[in-house]
């Protein structure tokens, strides 16, 4: 049989799991178990490049190719929150109840800061524990690296009132993704939640589409609207309902590593501890899949982006 403790740290437990559930964007992405907590790197091997195959008469007159494994990895970070119980407040809850917001909280914060690292690679502070590239905003330098691939991102065509500036950014959004070789049919379109308005608005003429409407009519996966917090734009500004970019990504060309998925503890008191601690915690590393592309020898990852969108 179940004791009153017991089936509270049981209630406990359950509703900060399912509001870290609730609110984290890492589950939409594939996840893979990387090994222990021990393990504290991603390494990825991969090859940057071969040449192209021998076109000869015929005869096997292969062209010479080297590959040339490159071994790079990302650091896993932790993302954790915990709930300390006086004594005295853990008797008054098992006497008065608990109230369940309290413990989603503690959830919800776990959720939010790992899929703010995903998407805009900083807390909500603009501070990281090591400076590393594996978030979907970041947009690469260069020509691309392994550890670093790049964004495809252009600047709105103009303003959204004028249809075609509107479904011209539309299609190029999806159009930077096709063009480098990534999959509508695996591409979800996030965009910030302070944006909805301009986002579902249809305009004037019977074949003006809204921005929503018209990326499901073209094949997507889904149109996502996220917390503006983790859509900061192209400028480094919080997103407006008057300002904001579009993001497409290939959710086959990423994925998150874990070494421990989303757990979380209750410690009662013992010995000479006398509190209650509720911990809340995920250990995590996204892996932005990079892709060389022979054509002009740049390595991309399946991040599309349109920014400084005014409607």
């Amino acid at each position: 049989m179940v004791g009153a403790n017991e089936q509270m740290i049981l209630e406990i437990e359950q509703e900060v799991l399912q509001s870290y559930q609730n609110e984290t964007l890492l589950a939409l992405f594939l996840g893979k178990d990387i090994g222990n907590i021990g393990i504290t790197q991603w390494k990825h091997k991969n090859i940057d490049d071969i040449p192209e195959a021998a076109l000869t008469a015929a005869g096997y007159n292969p062209q010479e190719a080297k590959i040339n494994p490159n071994l790079f990895g990302d650091d896993v970070f932790t993302v954790a929150e915990e709930l300390d119980v006086p004594e005295v407040e853990w008797e008054q809850i098992k006497n008065f109840g608990l109230d369940p917001e309290a413990m989603r909280m503690l959830g919800k914060k776990v959720g939010a800061m790992a899929s703010r690292y995903l998407f805009r690679g900083t807390d909500e502070d603009g501070n990281i524990p090591k400076t590393q590239y594996n978030f979907l905003r970041d947009p690469g330098a260069d020509d691309g690296a392994l550890e670093r691939p790049l964004m495809q991102s252009t600047t709105s065509a103009g303003v959204w009132s004028t249809y075609s500036n509107k479904s011209y950014d539309l299609s190029l959004l999806l159009g930077q993704l096709v063009n480098k070789g990534y999959n509508i049919a695996s591409t979800v379109i996030f965009y910030p939640m302070i944006a909805h308005t301009p986002m579902s608005w249809m305009g004037n003429a019977t074949n003006d589409l809204s921005a929503i409407n018209y990326l499901k009519g073209e094949g997507v996966m889904d149109v996502i609207k996220v917390p503006n917090s983790y859509m900061y734009t192209a400028a480094g500004a919080t997103p407006t309902a008057a300002l904001f970019d579009l993001w497409a990504v290939d959710m086959s060309q990423v994925k998150i590593g874990y070494t421990r998925t989303e757990r979380v503890r209750t410690i009662t008191p013992h010995n000479d501890v006398r509190n209650t601690k509720v911990e809340a915690e995920v250990w995590f590393c996204p892996y932005m899949i990079p892709r060389p592309w022979a054509d002009d020898s740049k390595i991309y990852k399946g991040v599309s982006r349109i920014s400084a969108i005014a409607p």
